[in-house]
């Protein structure tokens, strides 16, 4: 993979600017997910040889560079099958390890230090968020990235364990409410019944909502483990 001179904006961070949430360097999973090039930052850290500074991979679109960043975190001998809390300290080299997992649980909800990152972990609500929480940390601002295209990355990761139709199973059941979104979700719209699109809006809120109420559940559109016993039966 070359390296390529491409101008910096420096009014947006690199992490952006090449579509990289991950802001990872380039190697064999940025390959995989379709980064052909690279840059020298000359951020001043050293660490990229030659006094240039860090290495980030360029990637063409924003579900490339989710995906490799997903792909990452969940395949890498580093973090795979780790606490939130030991993953993280080894990403940040142990620096602010405690600042930097309070601000993912401040955004991730249901996330704790003690959260296993396991396969589980990456087909179900938590992973989105904790995408993008953690690009963000790194970004030092929101990536622009849309819905769709963090939904179209995970399915894609995940996708050697989906079923034909691509949306994989959910053995875990997670607790899904409205504003949860990702493959899990798409796996509750295919039990309902109702259009796919993997975002739990207010259709599958109102469609949860009927559903329990038909079986004879609490009404509150929070698909926990009732919820999802009766969507089985």
């Amino acid at each position: 993979m070359p390296e390529v001179k491409i101008k910096r904006d420096f009014s947006i961070p690199a992490a952006i600017q090449f579509m990289n949430p991950g802001a990872m360097w380039p190697g064999a999973i940025a390959t995989k997910w379709g980064s052909t090039k690279w840059q020298y930052l000359n951020d001043g850290t050293g660490q990229g040889g030659g006094g240039k500074g860090n290495k980030i991979a360029i990637f063409d679109s924003w579900v490339d560079g989710i995906a490799a960043q997903m792909d990452l975190w969940r395949s890498s001998k580093n973090y795979r099958n780790k606490r939130m809390e030991d993953a993280i300290a080894i990403w940040s080299g142990g620096n602010n390890v405690p600042a930097y997992v309070s601000y993912l649980k401040a955004r991730v909800p249901g996330l704790s230090g003690k959260t296993v990152m396991d396969d589980d972990f990456w087909r179900g609500p938590m992973a989105i968020p904790f995408l993008k929480a953690q690009a963000q940390h790194e970004a030092g601002k929101k990536i622009p990235a849309t819905d769709a295209d963090y939904i179209e990355a995970q399915r894609r990761v995940m996708a050697t364990e989906a079923t034909a139709d691509m949306v994989p199973a959910v053995p875990a059941k997670p607790i899904l409410r409205e504003g949860s979104i990702g493959v899990a979700v798409k796996a509750l719209q295919q039990a309902l019944g109702i259009p796919a699109d993997a975002i739990f809006g207010m259709r599958t809120h109102q469609a949860v909502l009927t559903f329990q109420d038909k079986h004879g559940l609490t009404p509150d559109g929070i698909v926990g483990p009732q919820t999802w016993k009766a969507l089985n039966a």
